[in-house]
């Protein structure tokens, strides 16, 4: 069985075109036909329900069977190339969201002074959202993550690591400054500057802002914190982030807590997929980092 041929079967349920699979792929149009005669063989039995006019495409029974099983098959195969090549690399690729990389920087004493652990990680610094995804494909052998609720997912082994919350981040000069609590309400007509979609804070800021009709709308959206904090001690805004993305350098940000009744929690967590491929340095790396 050529595993190509379940390629150009995927494809041809999606396009309906011999023609259209052969251009993709860069093969002449019997190559298609004859790569569905041989699943066909394989199957014993017909998979396209042919029409002599070619008017119309449909899959028989037995083709949508054998689509199903190449949507689960495919991605288990890419899955293994790309678990293979990591571990054969000198290096495991760990995602670090910035906001959590900056605390365990400033807060970890395991995190600077393992270097034989360092020198065998090879780090990802993007958001959460794209993190999981990236997880999710196979292309990072761990991640922190932060979530606004606890992670749950089979596939992944999933450490807790801390639970914050979610406060109005703004300068000590602004209006609303001296608050005790702020709810969602106070703050709807200000500027906020929110981490983009790449991030969980975007999704918060929208949970909030689906309860007032979406009545506010973010000012400003960006992958950069430092950029997004620089900001702010400009007197540009305010924003949505957890308490621990301030530095005990930056007197001017205060954080507000949020209303009891609107509170959002921001949970850090380690995610490693089940069948981990890590070092035994990386390993002993993040016990320490989790004790």
């Amino acid at each position: 069985m050529n595993l190509k041929d379940f390629y150009y079967f995927l494809d041809l349920s999606q396009q309906q075109s011999f023609t259209g699979v052969a251009q993709k792929h860069g093969i002449s149009q019997p190559s298609v036909s004859y790569a569905v005669k041989r699943l066909e063989k394989e199957f014993h039995c017909p998979l396209i329900a042919h029409d002599p006019s070619h008017r119309t495409f449909k899959l028989t029974p037995q083709g949508e069977i054998l689509l199903r099983h190449i949507h689960k098959i495919l991605p288990e195969i890419q899955g293994a190339k790309k678990e293979i090549l990591r571990s054969l690399s000198q290096f495991n690729t760990i995602g670090f969201p910035p906001i959590i990389i900056d605390y365990l920087v400033r807060k970890q004493p395991a995190f600077i002074s393992n270097v034989a652990a360092l020198q065998s990680i090879h780090p990802v610094q993007e958001g959460s959202v794209e993190l999981l995804e990236m997880l999710s494909k196979g292309e990072l052998d761990a991640s922190f993550l932060g979530s606004l609720e606890p992670i749950k997912d089979h596939r992944f082994q999933v450490r807790e690591m801390a639970k914050r919350d979610l406060f109005y981040i703004l300068h000590h000069n602004h209006p609303l400054a001296s608050k005790k609590v702020l709810q969602f309400s106070d703050v709807i007509d200000e500027d906020f500057i929110i981490p983009d979609e790449h991030f969980v804070h975007l999704k918060a800021f929208e949970q909030l802002n689906e309860r007032y009709h979406h009545e506010a709308t973010p000012f400003f959206q960006t992958d950069d914190i430092q950029l997004l904090k620089q900001l702010l001690r400009k007197q540009v805004g305010i924003s949505l982030l957890a308490d621990l993305a301030l530095t005990d350098g930056e007197e001017e940000l205060i954080a507000i807590p949020m209303a009891e009744n609107e509170r959002i929690s921001f949970y850090v967590s380690l995610v490693e997929p089940k069948e981990s491929n890590l070092k035994p340095e990386v390993i002993q790396f993040f016990e320490k980092l989790l004790n």
